[in-house]
């Protein structure tokens, strides 16, 4: 045994050696592991599946074009509805009139007031030549009045004892047709009289007021001229705002009609962009189920999509959207799948 383990050191050595190493490998081995059972969930990146489907881009033009008219149609003030005014000549005659008729009606009001002054003054300083012009008409008849009225109180007396009733009523009838004839004549030319006094007064005021009533009637034409030239530029230029708020009314009236074009044109992008996105998440959903069927999976997930679709919506574009990836070790990815069944619908619709 000692000359074997001398001759035979180095081959024993060695095959301990071997044999150890055996043992440590046997039971350093880890254990087989048990086969991972296949998954029942699947999941895809939502936004490449969608970005491949063939109408995808035109999708996307729709949703900034809707976009873009949302913007352009949001918070603008409703255009006020002109309607031109109507323009009437009496405020403006008026106006002018007023501005006037104080300085017209005054200087009337002063001239009448020296007429009647004037006329006042002369009738007093012409008064007493009248007064005895009229008494010494009076006095021209008064003596034939008077003897007229004498005969007829002393008719009876002036005749015998029995004068005749007749005879005394003719005569008596015959001195007072006189008598009225002479207080006729008289009363006649008193008002003659009077009527030369009255017209020498009148035609005295008038050589004296005549020229500032001239003046006056003058000024009052030129005042109405002048009314009439400043009625008119008030008129003109009320007629020239009234052009210009017409031609404003009429802008406005276009920029309505421009609205409701882009208005009309955003319910008809929205409409269809809402038509195609319901396409494309049928074709999504349809791909999606013949998958599941594929791999027997009972629940398929969009990933890192908040509502399953990255399109525009009609919320504000500005807000941010919040997401929550979804993290799994056994779910199936099967995005590349999704994405040649959206790229198959392109080939398709080629063919």
């Amino acid at each position: 045994m000692q000359k074997l383990w001398q001759t035979r050191r180095r081959e024993i050595l060695a095959g301990t050696v071997c044999i150890i190493a055996l043992l440590a490998a046997l039971f350093l081995r880890p254990a087989p592991e048990a086969p991972m059972p296949e998954s029942e969930i699947g999941t895809m990146r939502i936004a490449e599946v969608l970005a491949a489907h063939p109408s995808y881009a035109h999708l996307r033009e729709l949703r900034a074009e809707e976009q873009t008219l949302t913007l352009l149609l949001r918070n603008l003030p409703k255009l006020p509805e002109i309607e031109p005014p109507k323009t009437d000549d009496t405020p403006f005659a008026d106006s002018v009139w007023q501005k006037n008729a104080l300085t017209v009606v005054s200087a009337r009001v002063e001239l009448e007031r020296e007429q009647k002054n004037l006329t006042e003054a002369i009738r007093k300083a012409t008064e007493a030549d009248y007064e005895a012009q009229r008494k010494a008409i009076d006095d021209d008849y008064l003596n034939a009045i008077l003897n007229i009225n004498l005969k007829i109180d002393n008719q009876r007396a002036m005749h015998g004892p029995n004068p005749s009733e007749e005879e005394l009523a003719r005569e008596r009838a015959r001195w007072e047709e006189e008598r009225e004839f002479l207080k006729r004549e008289r009363g006649a030319r008193q008002m003659e009289l009077y009527r030369r006094w009255q017209e020498e007064i009148r035609a005295r005021v008038a050589a004296e007021i005549g020229p500032r009533q001239a003046a006056w009637m003058q000024q009052t034409q030129e005042t109405v001229e002048a009314q009439k030239a400043a009625t008119e530029r008030l008129k003109q230029e009320v007629e020239e705002r009234n052009k210009a708020q017409m031609k404003r009314a009429i802008d406005a009236r276009e920029g309505q009609s421009v609205l409701t074009q882009r208005a009309a044109r955003l319910a008809a992008v929205r409409a269809e962009a809402d038509a195609l996105e319901a396409e494309i998440l049928r074709d999504v959903r349809s791909r999606a189920a013949k998958l599941a069927l594929q791999y027997h999976f009972s629940l398929i997930l969009a990933s890192p999509e908040e509502s399953g679709s990255p399109l525009l919506s009609e919320r504000n574009p500005f807000d941010v959207r919040r997401y929550a990836p979804l993290i799994s070790n056994t779910a199936r990815d099967v995005t590349d799948e999704m994405v040649r069944e959206m790229q198959s619908i392109v080939a398709a619709a080629q063919k």
